[in-house]
């Protein structure tokens, strides 16, 4: 019931202002002496002092105009020396001061306080109620407190929400940012190696083919072919390249892709950083494909690279698990202190971001987690049997 009365204001409004109504006319049923006497046209006023603030909310200021001035007028008829204000209008002056600023809802609240102590000097003579003076004043002033206050709360949770959903949008946006850096540095790279690969069938056909002379026809046209496909494959290959806008991925002065054969330059500079480091190898250590031997390069170098920065003083140990199907990876650091980089993009930094592009390239499994005393990353990546026979 809660929920529905929240996620529908109206039915709030309704509930109360109906309420209000009824209230009135079992006092009035029972004769009460505050509500005046039972006449059409004091029921009629009494009702109105309840039933607009079902549109309290649409239009604060004409609800409290027209709850007001039956109060005013329904006491001005009453009987009674005593002067009660309504709490209809009270609920009205209550949603101004919660929907308009100071300058609008304060002079409000204090010409409808105004006019209820001219009514009660109007009505007592020389001789006022001063009790009634000083609890409708007191009252009209604690309802337009509240009011206020409820808005400067609502404008305060208003901005907090906003200020969330603007670092959560940072957030993501940074990440996806570190994402499609790390993917355009990875096809780099990888463009590198196919490029590589590509070079040697354009020389070795343009090779076959003055080999040939005007000997073996169709061997000739094959060799042509490959020759002209290769050529163009290449010419393409270097044409989207450039799209990417990044005037280094065509820079022929940039330094060889690194594979495996270049871990233990990896180690000895990591080292002199500071970083206490050992290798292990399991398996028979074989030359693999480029591209994975490229990957799992990366993921080494950024998996201790987090460790510099994020475990001053750890130890590290990387392990490499050559096996038939899969080459297994796994950095681990015990000691040292600092908080992780989870690649979320929250810390402004890569983090596990490139390691999981360069798995998710292959087909791979990741693992990166805290560990006892320290943080472990294992990767797998998948070998194709045929490729590596091949090469």
């Amino acid at each position: 019931m809660r929920v529905r009365l929240a996620a529908n204001p109206l039915l709030v409004d309704a509930t109360i202002a109906f309420g209000l109504a009824a209230l009135s006319l079992l006092a009035v049923i029972g004769r009460s002496s505050d509500t005046g006497s039972a006449d059409p046209l004091s029921v009629f006023l009494l009702l109105m002092e309840s039933l607009p603030l079902v549109f309290r909310r649409r239009w604060p200021i004409p609800v409290l105009a027209v709850t007001l001035g039956a109060t005013l007028l329904h006491a001005s008829l009453a009987t009674s020396g005593s002067l009660n204000e309504g709490l209809g209008s009270l609920v009205a002056l209550f949603t101004v001061a919660e929907r308009y600023e100071r300058r609008t809802s304060g002079p409000i609240a204090i010409g409808m306080a105004a006019s209820f102590v001219l009514l009660t000097l109007a009505k007592t003579g020389d001789q006022p109620a001063l009790s009634g003076l000083i609890s409708t004043t007191v009252g009209i002033g604690i309802v337009w407190a509240l009011g206020d206050w409820a808005k400067t709360r609502r404008r305060y949770t208003a901005a907090i929400e906003q200020s969330a959903r603007i670092l959560e949008a940072d957030r993501e946006d940074q990440a996806l940012r570190a994402v499609q850096e790390e993917r355009e540095r990875i096809a780099r790279e990888l463009h590198d190696i196919v490029t590589h690969h590509v070079s040697v069938i354009v020389i070795q056909a343009g090779a076959g083919l003055t080999a040939l002379g005007d000997r073996a026809e169709p061997a000739r046209t094959a060799l042509e072919a490959i020759d002209r496909t290769s050529r163009q494959a290449l010419t393409d290959m270097r044409l989207m390249l450039g799209m990417l806008g990044d005037p280094a991925a065509t820079d022929p002065s940039r330094e060889p892709v690194p594979g495996l054969q270049r871990l233990g330059e990896l180690l000895e500079e990591v080292r002199s950083a500071g970083l206490s480091v050992e290798l292990s190898v399991e398996g028979e250590r074989r030359p693999l494909d480029d591209g994975i031997e490229l990957s799992a390069y990366r993921i080494v170098q950024e998996a201790l690279t987090n460790t510099l920065k994020h475990a001053r003083g750890a130890r590290a140990r990387v392990l490499l698990g050559y096996g038939a199907r899969a080459l297994d990876i796994e950095v681990t650091d015990v000691g040292g202190a600092g908080e992780r980089d989870l690649g979320d993009g929250s810390a402004g930094g890569r983090g596990l971001v490139g390691m999981r592009e360069r798995v998710a390239l292959f087909g791979g499994d990741l693992e990166a987690a805290p560990i006892a005393g320290g943080f472990r990353v294992h990767a797998r990546l998948p070998i194709e049997p045929q490729r590596d026979a091949g090469r």
